[in-house]
């Protein structure tokens, strides 16, 4: 109760307190990501007679807008792996040859529509298709998901990722801004996409020349490309302004004896910039499971989720379904608060709290149990981009069981991580 106090005491200090994001107000920007990745992209190993050969590769695509009157997210991941073996079966000394291949894709989206006032009423629509195949999908007729999301809101957290931009092209340039210089900067970047339109091949260099004279330094614009296309350069988004949203979750490509109702779920959010350098985010999240408390559903413990989202557990499958039986009624409720602070252009650090909780009736063997369970998580990470090509990240977490958990051990993770861009 007195984290929750807390929260809502910073909410109120900094509600009145926006400077440039609040002025510049729903900006329009659109941008894409195409990434291809290779984890043990061909890998293969011999020892004798034995061969051992596997490929992995896959592809993600994103796209994200946002205008006045919407907000859209759709993209679309491919990820296909290959295995095969040659050798001799150690107990017959029969020849043996396998070879297996299996491909996933998932296609996430998220859509809001505005009805009349921009930070008003809106109807939305998020969710996420997922299918398999190859020999994964041998014998199974359900190789399809469609989870989807319908409901409607109130309010708005707008997405102010080119008043992000346009701090940290001051920070680069050692500049110090005011909002006016700010929002000049920012609106240069939110009219990226007509550059080309109109300027044709003189696109590229009018568009950086003109954010070099809305941030008042002559022959700066070399600086500020290196700043929004260099991946050692941190570039953290800003939000700000809060929203209500409550819809009806459910799959609607189930098997052919599934009758799942789905959940109805209520959200709440809240963002507020602290200055130029820092954020909170303030989240609240509630979940009821809407089938018949005598019926058998599906469900995947959001603690468990929130387990292996942030643990890295060396004896679980990423690909696991960790799903079980449940009886419906089952509800969940979170809540969180994360904070972020660029020191700099290239060095940023994040804290986090989040508290869920969880209550179901489950079966073990003829027996129904209750169970009401909780846990907290607590989590830090610092990243420091070094010599423009090298990127180093700390992070700590540890989490806290809670209610029927609390007999069970805290766990606590530190780890490191370095990447290297090559070219």
């Amino acid at each position: 109760m007195k984290s929750i106090k807390l929260i809502l005491c910073l909410m109120l200090s900094f509600i009145f307190s926006q400077g440039a994001l609040d002025q510049y107000d729903i900006p329009e920007y659109k941008y894409k990501t195409f990434q291809l990745s290779g984890n043990d992209l061909f890998n293969t190993f011999s020892n004798g007679d034995e061969t051992t050969t596997t490929i992995n590769m896959g592809a993600t695509y994103m796209s994200t807008s946002q205008s006045p009157a919407r907000n859209c997210m759709y993209g679309l991941s491919f990820d296909y792996n290959s295995d095969s073996y040659s050798g001799t079966d150690e107990y017959t000394g029969d020849d043996v040859d396998t070879e297996t291949s299996d491909w996933t894709m998932t296609a996430p989206f998220a859509f809001d529509q505005y009805l009349n006032d921009t930070k008003g009423m809106f109807g939305f629509a998020e969710g996420s298709f997922g299918t398999f195949g190859g020999d994964a999908a041998d014998g199974i007729d359900d190789t399809s998901d469609l989870f989807l999301t319908i409901g409607a809101g109130y309010g708005r957290v707008i997405s102010a990722r080119p008043v992000a931009q346009a701090y940290a092209i001051a920070d680069a340039l050692g500049i110090d801004a005011d909002d006016d210089t700010i929002i000049a900067i920012a609106s240069v970047i939110g009219s990226a996409e007509s550059y080309e339109s109109i300027y044709k091949d003189d696109a590229i260099q009018q568009y950086y020349n003109d954010l070099a004279e809305a941030a008042g330094v002559d022959g700066s614009a070399m600086q500020i490309q290196k700043v929004l296309t260099s991946p050692a350069y941190n570039v953290s988004d800003r939000f700000t302004g809060w929203d209500v949203r409550a819809g009806i979750t459910n799959n609607y490509m189930q098997c052919d004896d599934c009758e799942d109702a789905g959940y109805m779920m209520m959200e709440a959010n809240y963002a507020m910039p602290m200055g130029m350098d820092s954020q909170l985010m303030v989240s609240f999240g509630y979940t009821m499971d809407l089938n018949k408390d005598d019926t058998l559903t599906s469900w995947t413990s959001p603690i468990l989720s929130m387990l292996l989202n942030n643990i890295a557990w060396d004896d679980v499958d990423g690909d696991a379904d960790l799903s079980e039986d449940v009886y419906g009624g089952w509800t969940a409720m979170s809540l969180g608060a994360a904070y972020t602070m660029d020191h700099s252009y290239n060095w940023s650090t994040s804290a986090g709290v989040n508290y869920i909780s969880q209550t179901y009736s489950g079966l073990d063997g003829i027996f129904t149990y209750d169970s009401d369970d909780a846990a907290m998580l607590l989590s830090v990470s610092s990243t420091k981009a070094i010599l423009n090509q090298m990127s180093v990240t700390a992070s700590f977490t540890h989490i806290i069981p809670m209610a029927d958990l609390e007999d069970a051990d805290p766990i606590t993770e530190l780890s490191t991580q370095v990447t290297y861009w090559v070219f």
